[in-house]
């Protein structure tokens, strides 16, 4: 299992951080069959396709499925961090985690629209699908795409809220915890970027009802997640130069 892999060798992770919940319980198994549905559902159809163009449709739908697969799976590691950092299974933290699974649920039905559209397009202009391209642009076109873009901001937007909040509560059990100076600016690193990343899709659910009457609205929207790099970027670069600092005072602390 992937979570296993990480847990073994430790990737991705920062070595300083005294991590509390190297054992994983049964929230954690249950939360990773969770995800697990989520991305079977993205991939699975309901009925079979009944000629060769839909085969060719299912086939283009791995770009954006891949990129479906990606957010989830980031999703998916932040909630491993979680866990694996601080190990608490008591009853606030199974509020958080249920609310957060019915909101990852929830959004891999929009999602999955979303995977359909993205991956509609470039087939129809590249097999010559007249009919499609027409349907596709007067969906893009319509209010419809507004009400899509906000359903799917909304879930974005409460997935890393709901992580923020559970970091917030790592935060608060701090002096349970027993976390060091390097373990509190994790924590608080952590719950800020989540912070961001819940932000982003909030404006994006902002510009879709503000030009909910417009055209090109699911433009206008899609284009706001754009700032999720420069923005996680330059968090992650300015983050990095403060945790280096505190990690050499620590060290000339500790030399002392």
């Amino acid at each position: 299992m992937i979570r296993d892999t990480l847990q073994k060798h430790y990737l991705g992770m920062n070595r300083e951080f005294r991590y509390r919940g190297e054992e994983p319980g049964r929230l954690e198994n249950f939360s990773d069959a969770v995800f697990a549905l989520a991305i079977t559902l993205l991939l699975i159809s309901t009925t079979a396709p009944a000629n060769f163009d839909q085969i060719k449709r299912f086939a283009w739908d791995i770009i954006p499925f891949c990129m479906c697969i990606t957010l989830i799976l980031l999703i998916w590691y932040q909630h491993f961090i979680f866990f694996f950092r601080y190990g608490i299974r008591n009853g606030k933290v199974l509020f958080l985690n249920t609310l957060f699974l019915i909101i990852v649920l929830f959004y891999v039905y929009p999602l999955k629209f979303l995977t359909k559209l993205i991956g509609l397009f470039p087939f129809a202009y590249l097999f010559g699908q007249d009919k499609i391209i027409e349907e596709l642009v007067d969906l893009y076109r319509g209010t419809d795409m507004a009400y899509l873009m906000i359903i799917y901001g909304v879930g974005a937007t409460a997935v890393f809220i709901v992580l923020m909040f559970m970091y917030r509560y790592a935060l608060k059990k701090a002096a349970e915890l027993q976390l060091n100076e390097i373990e509190i600016f994790d924590t608080r690193a952590s719950m800020i970027a989540n912070g961001l990343m819940g932000l982003i899709p909030f404006v994006a659910v902002v510009v879709a009802v503000i030009f909910r009457g417009q055209q090109l609205v699911g433009l206008y929207s899609g284009f706001i997640y754009m700032l999720y790099i420069p923005v996680m970027s330059f968090y992650g670069k300015s983050t990095n130069k403060k945790r280096e600092k505190l990690l050499d005072s620590l060290t000339k602390v500790g030399e002392a």
